[in-house]
């Protein structure tokens, strides 16, 4: 039988995270939820958000409406399980009954985006460019100190942009990881990795549930 639509929220640490409902329809789709409407809460617009995770949730699910709540928080430099106790305090806390979902990247969410060299080379703007990249294998992705500059750095390189245009392709690295994760068509290399192994595994036994 083929599974109802279904509509969900993101909740981010930043607007840059948002450019993580990419690898969540993708993996919602290969479990075969293909009508799914994803929403990602951008508290920027509502006044008096509060400070920390509680504060975050509780607002989120007061302005947007869903079925089911993918919370996003980076490991930075705390073990993945710490962040997964945060999480669950915080939706403990809040007394919530919507399923949710922990989305929690080593180190953090570009950790997630530096797989695919070939997204990478079409978001720097030089598809077909042959400059050395030096992307990690991806077992080591979740050994890095700071994935953002890893893709960063990726990304000015595959540009080969020098100058002026190197700084505008550097000022643009918002857009361009945001391009990144649109690109990328297939997510299954991250099974490798710990945290979205996990992240996949649990997201199964709630849509499972549903």
């Amino acid at each position: 039988m083929r599974p109802r639509p279904v509509r969900y929220i993101l909740v981010t640490d930043g607007s840059s995270d948002a450019c993580l409902l990419h690898p969540i329809r993708w993996l919602m789709a290969s479990m075969g939820w293909v009508e799914v409407e994803g929403q990602w809460a951008d508290l920027r617009v509502v006044p008096d958000v509060g400070r920390g995770l509680v504060a975050r949730l509780r607002t989120a699910l007061n302005h947007y409406s869903g079925e089911l709540l993918f919370i996003h928080r980076d490991a930075e430099a705390d073990p993945l399980e710490h962040r997964l106790e945060e999480i669950r305090a915080a939706i403990s806390t809040l007394g919530s009954s919507i399923p949710h979902v922990c989305v929690v990247p080593v180190r953090m969410t570009e950790a997630w985006l530096i797989h695919d060299e070939a997204a990478i080379r079409t978001a720097s703007g030089k598809p077909r460019g042959n400059a050395r990249l030096n992307l990690p294998p991806i077992k080591k992705i979740e050994e890095l100190a700071n994935p953002k500059s890893t893709l960063r750095d990726a990304l000015l390189t595959a540009s080969e942009a020098t100058g002026r245009i190197r700084k505008r392709k550097l000022r643009d690295f918002g857009s361009m990881r945001s391009r990144v994760a649109e690109l990328i068509e297939d997510y299954a290399p991250l099974r490798a990795l710990k945290a979205f192994d996990h992240f996949e595994r649990e997201l199964r036994g709630i849509l499972e549930s549903m």
